[in-house]
């Protein structure tokens, strides 16, 4: 009885996936295939290389508008100007439709409450790392409270709410989170105290 349970058993065994299996000798290896590196273009954001069709039609294009400075310029009495840059960071050209992005300055008095406004239009085709934008205001009385309360400046782009859904991979933004530079009352307080004619913020 025993060799014939023992018998079947091993038939069921040979019946199922496992007999396609081939047990390689001790000590065996199975030396690894050749391996063929993407290039960086079809990279994705991590660098591994390793990415789907559709990650690989998205990594080809990477654009990354941001405010990178705003500088504060004194005048005459109580006089300010403010100018700011707004460069792409990323690695790819820039390239959009007209009136799909604007960047915008509002720089707003502590105290009295009123505020400079500028609107400008972002450019619609930039290269990689190259600057987009350049704005410098003219000199504004009164800009800010140079006694308490100082006041804010604060740069923003803003884009097109279709942008991204638009089939165009070259100006979706990679990076919203340097989209808006702010210059707080603290920082407006000490610039205006001081000696200094001219100060950037980064």
């Amino acid at each position: 009885m025993k060799t014939l349970l023992l018998a079947a058993g091993v038939a069921l065994a040979l019946s199922t996936p496992a007999a396609a299996q081939v047990m390689l000798p001790a000590g065996a290896r199975i030396a690894p295939g050749p391996q063929v590196d993407l290039p960086t273009s079809v990279r994705d954001r991590a660098g591994r290389g390793f990415v789907t069709p559709d990650r690989a039609g998205a990594a080809a294009c990477i654009v990354d508008p941001a405010v990178t400075a705003v500088t504060l310029t004194k005048g005459g009495d109580r006089q300010v100007s403010i100018s700011y840059e707004v460069t792409n960071r990323g690695r790819s050209d820039w390239s959009s439709g007209a009136r799909q992005q604007n960047v915008s300055l509002v720089a707003r008095n502590g105290n009295t409450g009123r505020a400079f406004r500028n609107t400008q239009r972002l450019t619609e085709a930039a290269a990689a790392r190259s600057r987009m934008a350049s704005y410098a205001s003219p000199f504004i009385t009164d800009a800010f409270d140079d006694f308490e309360f100082g006041g804010e400046v604060e740069v923003s782009i803003a884009y097109d709410p279709d942008i991204l859904i638009d089939g165009n991979r070259c100006n979706d933004d990679a990076n919203a989170g340097n989209n808006v530079l702010r210059v707080d009352g603290v920082q407006i307080l000490d610039f205006l105290r001081s000696t200094a004619t001219s100060r950037t913020f980064r």
